[in-house]
């Protein structure tokens, strides 16, 4: 029977090819019926996914041979991202040929009618033969003993270059010319410019500043940017960001409203501001989902549509937005409003709008989503996929920043309880956190694998929740995973900045700005609100109510008759303030 699956908006044939979910069934099958798999991993965002499904997908002599000779699986990459982490074969869609273990044969990416039919004769007349299959086989026993040996990756001592090495790696890869970096196509890199930003709020860096800025202004001032109803594209075909790709990602759109709200603050540049709250208008009324009270997922590529201007758009059809509540982008966008806004507060942003919109995704992401006490992946009406490492790191992420926000302490607890929750993902033969849930899953989802984005935010989050708490345990958890990548990272190239800005968590901590005092009164959050309008030096803004005696202790701390500010470098405080303009003065260069 037929799956119910997102195929492109324009007439296609891709339905009447006899999908299988990705499940041990199907697999099960296979192995049954001696058929390989053909896997298609696809995006409702995807233009070259639409193509595809109206071409080959719809090609009669491709629909036979699929139905015929394979079991077809298809597999959304938003819903399944721990699928694609292992499947992907160069970009979206992909086209993979897998045995009935689950072991890629062949693929790649967008095959026309022409290139597919014979493909997939030669692949299934391959794959017939018994003698091939047991030399497949023994192919499979070799290919895993592989794997597992990389799983277990020695570590060391963190290196205090880390963060050096990368920018100067990063300035390599710049394009002097254009802004961004590398060539065409040319991507955002948000990580990139977060890794920048934090360098420069701890060391101020010409070539870092340089580096942000004039990325973030070709990618604003340029095609990449919808100048008629806001928000960025995926990426640009081009090397000036002249010609974009048109999907929308809530994905991108989080972090590149943050890296504008965060340059603006940093760098007086009062333009990036106006294109992070431009960036907000268009989340709001384009993504915003009233009764599912979160943030849909994308919006698909449409060339035509957005060629058109204010007055055409108007007439037209817009592009199809997916609904779907994605945990872990609506965490990012969540804390982006809210350590964003007060960014932008003395520009004329209602700072208190923002954050209250962050507060309202992150309590529905702990309504809706949150499962045994784990966040399930997606919610379509329900949520779905338990226990994926992404959505509980940046979970736990956004909720300490509401706990920097707001000092409501109910986001310290569900933040510490998400990430002891996450232990369940945490191996030790590996030392570092598993991306899923063990489970029965088949193929490759059955293997270990410790992605290092992943394992650098979670190590930001023990960090910092550490830090919060005064309990050890969490920020010695933190170090030890950076620790485990200390000789491995350097293979992700550019693709590590994530680590990079983990390391400086752990070798240059934050300020710490303790405030105790009753967490609602006037007093508290006017120290509060003072802090969180600083984009440097970076802060821990951690409010403790006298009621709290264990956390006074832990921070070693102590209430008063009046609300005190603390600001403390590594449990060591160099300040105690009880105005917010002392604070400021405190804790600015």
């Amino acid at each position: 029977m037929a799956v119910k699956l997102h195929f492109s908006p324009r007439p296609n044939r891709a339905a009447e090819i006899r999908w299988r979910q990705w499940s041990p069934e199907a697999f099960e099958q296979a192995q049954r019926e001696a058929k390989p798999v053909l896997l298609a991993i696809s995006a409702v965002w995807c233009h070259w996914c639409h193509v595809m499904d109206e071409t080959s997908y719809s090609d009669p002599g491709v629909i036979e041979l699929i139905n015929d000779r394979f079991v077809p699986i298809r597999v959304d990459n938003d819903q399944r991202p721990d699928i694609n982490a292992r499947y992907n074969l160069g970009g979206w869609p992909t086209t993979a040929i897998l045995t009935s273990e689950g072991e890629i044969l062949r693929g790649g990416t967008y095959l026309p009618p022409e290139a597919m039919r014979p493909f997939l004769q030669q692949v299934s007349d391959l794959y017939g033969d018994p003698a091939n299959r047991l030399e497949f086989a023994k192919r499979i026993a070799e290919m895993k003993a592989k794997r597992a040996d990389r799983a277990i990756a020695e570590g060391g001592a963190l290196d205090p270059k880390t963060a050096l090495n990368l920018k100067d790696e990063f300035s390599q890869a710049f394009d002097d010319d254009y802004g961004g970096f590398g060539t065409e196509p040319k991507f955002p890199h948000i990580d990139a410019l977060h890794f920048l930003l934090d360098l420069w709020s701890r060391t101020p860096d010409g070539r870092a500043q340089t580096m942000v800025q004039m990325s973030l202004h070709a990618m604003a001032g340029r095609g990449m940017y919808d100048h008629v109803e806001g928000g960025f594209f995926r990426y640009s075909t081009t090397r000036d960001f002249s010609v974009p790709h048109f999907e929308k990602m809530l994905e991108d759109l989080g972090g590149l409203m943050l890296a504008c709200a965060r340059a603006s603050a940093l760098f007086g540049d009062s333009a990036l501001g106006r294109v992070a709250v431009d960036v907000k208008r268009y989340l709001d009324e384009h993504l915003w989902s009233g009764e599912r009270r979160g943030y849909g997922g994308s919006q698909d590529a449409d060339e035509d549509y957005y060629g058109l201007d204010k007055d055409g758009r108007a007439k037209a059809t817009a592009p199809y937005i997916d609904p779907t509540i994605y945990t872990s982008w609506n965490s990012e966008a969540a804390r982006a409003l809210i350590l964003g806004g007060p960014l932008l507060a003395e520009s004329g942003v209602d700072a208190n709008a923002w954050v209250a919109r962050g507060l309202d995704i992150l309590d529905t992401l702990w309504e809706k989503l949150l499962v045994d006490g784990l966040m399930a992946r997606y919610f379509d009406g329900e949520p779905h996929l338990r226990g994926l490492l992404a959505d509980q790191v940046w979970s736990a992420w956004a909720a300490l920043a509401a706990f920097s926000a707001s000092g409501d302490v109910r986001w310290l607890a569900r933040a510490r309880e998400l990430v002891d929750s996450t232990d369940a993902l945490f191996d030790s033969g590996t030392g570092a956190y598993l991306d899923r849930l063990a489970s029965a899953e088949a193929g490759r989802l059955g293997e270990p694998n410790t992605p290092l984005q992943e394992n650098a935010l979670m190590s930001r989050v023990l960090l910092g929740l550490g830090a919060f708490l005064g309990e050890p345990r969490y920020s010695e958890r933190g170090r030890s995973v950076l620790e485990r990548f200390s000789r491995s990272y350097e293979s992700s190239g550019i693709f590590a900045a994530g680590y990079a800005a983990a390391v400086l968590d752990a070798l240059e901590p934050p300020l710490e700005i303790k405030i105790v005092g009753p967490r609602d009164a006037g007093s508290t959050r006017a120290l509060r609100d003072s802090a969180r309008l600083l984009g440097a030096p970076p802060l821990r803004i951690n409010t403790i109510d006298p009621s709290e005696r264990e956390r006074l202790a832990s921070l070693d701390v102590t209430a008063s008759d009046e609300t005190v500010a603390y600001a403390c470098r590594q449990n060591s405080c160099f300040a105690r303030v009880t105005g917010p303009e002392e604070l400021r003065r405190a804790v600015v260069r």
